[in-house]
């Protein structure tokens, strides 16, 4: 099995399935950004990555399998901030910010509308992806927002 190595910068076509394509950029492993837009033919590096962020997600390696690498562009400045995202323990149902392998308590209020840190497998980045194309709330960034537990 070849290694798959990733840099930031590269830009790879996502097929989804239905003959279109979808385009990410790595970013810092092993983020990814996602781009909005879906096309029948495969853009270039720069086209892919003209169009406006989807979202940026932690992306396992095994999901590169089936994407195709189209080549490499300069990171944009926005996206090589690094963002905040959120935890809570699964047990005590505690909230906390993090960033760059830091943790910080939070509430509720402040995690609202950031993106669980999680790593994202394959299927469940083209279901995201498809969802978010035909406007549907996707069930696993449904199933991944913060709640008040006790």
């Amino acid at each position: 099995m070849s290694r798959i190595i990733v840099k930031p910068g590269n830009v790879y076509s996502v097929p989804l399935g239905d003959g279109s394509y979808c385009y990410a950029q790595a970013l810092e492993s092993p983020e990814f950004a996602f781009f909005d837009v879906a096309t029948k033919t495969e853009l270039s590096v720069q086209e892919a990555i003209s169009y406006p962020l989807m979202f940026r997600i932690w992306v396992h390696k095994s999901a590169l399998k089936t994407w195709k690498s189209l080549g490499k562009a300069p990171v944009s400045d926005s996206l090589s901030k690094q963002v905040l995202r959120f935890k809570q323990d699964a047990l005590t149902g505690k909230l906390n910010i993090y960033i760059n392998g830091q943790e910080t308590p939070a509430t509720l209020e402040q995690v609202q509308g950031l993106e669980c840190a999680a790593v994202w497998e394959g299927s469940h980045i083209l279901s995201r992806i498809s969802d978010h194309l035909a406007g549907r709330e996707n069930k696993w960034v449904a199933s991944m927002q913060p709640r008040l537990r006790g």
